[in-house]
């Protein structure tokens, strides 16, 4: 009876382990989108960021912040 018992625990432990790594590996598919997209904001800020310095403005893009921002 014990046995089984210990047969039992082994298998819930595993089955718990499985679960743990599907629910990581379904996080990170469900935010996988939102990590490239943020990316591809941060690579687009540096790119404004590197055309305003080729256009002559020794600030950053923070005068132009106000254009990003809902205003309502």
């Amino acid at each position: 009876m014990t046995e089984k018992i210990d047969e039992l625990k082994k298998s819930i432990e595993t089955m718990e382990k499985e679960l743990a790594e599907a629910k990581k590996a379904y996080r990170e598919m469900k935010t996988k989108s939102l990590k490239e997209a943020m990316e591809a904001k941060k690579l687009a800020d540096e790119a404004v960021k590197e055309e305003l310095r080729a256009l002559g403005y020794t600030s950053t893009a923070t005068n132009f912040n106000w254009y990003w921002r809902d205003l309502t």
